[in-house]
């Protein structure tokens, strides 16, 4: 098995990783997250946020009281950008 999967030049491991990672989204966004692992503050334009590293929502974040504020919320996709890159 892993001869055919040598030689058709694909990595199994990636492969496998790639699949338990769409279903972990998936899952989290049918269920619902508890956004437990939250990354540090991050800043970009006028916007302060933390990201959910499990979900990728985010919530944001007042620098000056040092908390988060409102409810979770998922970031808009930007496709035209990929769609002027190709």
């Amino acid at each position: 098995m892993e001869a055919v999967v040598e030689q058709a030049g694909t990595d199994l491991s990636a492969v496998v990783l790639d699949l338990v990672s769409k279903v972990s989204r998936v899952t989290a966004r049918i269920f619902g997250c508890w956004h437990v692992n939250l990354s540090r503050p991050f800043s970009r334009g006028n916007e302060t946020y933390r990201t959910c590293v499990a979900c990728g929502a985010r919530r944001r974040f007042d620098l000056e009281h040092w908390e988060m504020v409102g409810s979770f919320y998922y970031p808009e996709r930007n496709f035209g950008l990929l769609a002027r890159m190709r």
